[in-house]
């Protein structure tokens, strides 16, 4: 396994997963205003965008573990790695507990119906969080490769 390839893998998985979060946040304003008709697409989009990254983050998971076994695994004790794995733990438990709740109770509304904007509400704020919390760990990737950050390089455990 060459570790040029896998890297150039994970950086390319993670412009995938990042990428749906830029529609979804327009995505889900939509539906707080949107007609009876249009919440199915609404709706369907933002699944599409859930979906893509979904698989996109598995993908950086698995490439990222490759770059662990081909580099070594000292790089799991770093700063870096592990401000970036508690992001992804926020913005796990988001998406769990509120931004699948909230597109379910709005599978079973119509726009205008009684929950429908606190609903769209509440989906749309978890939309944004998800999309900042992806966009954080895409900067302290970029600013751990690119820039000589003494922090971001610290092992937690000397």
């Amino acid at each position: 396994m060459n570790y040029a390839l896998v890297k150039f893998a994970h950086a390319l998985a993670a412009v995938a997963a990042a990428g749906p979060l830029i529609f979804a946040p327009w995505l889900s304003a939509g539906l707080k205003r949107c007609q009876p008709g249009t919440q199915a697409l609404l709706l369907k989009g933002l699944d599409a965008t859930d979906t893509c990254y979904n698989v996109s983050g598995w993908l950086v998971l698995l490439t990222g573990v490759a770059l662990f076994w081909l580099a070594g695994w000292h790089a799991a004790l770093q700063g870096w790695f592990v401000l970036s794995v508690a992001i992804f733990v926020v913005e796990s438990v988001i998406e769990k507990r509120v931004r699948e709740p909230a597109s379910a109770a709005l599978q079973n509304l119509q726009p205008g119906a009684a929950g429908w904007r606190a609903q769209a509400d509440r989906l749309h704020r978890a939309v944004l969080a998800q999309s900042l919390c992806t966009l954080l760990i895409l900067v302290v990737m970029l600013l751990h490769t690119h820039l000589p950050i003494g922090w971001l390089d610290r092992a937690i455990v000397p």
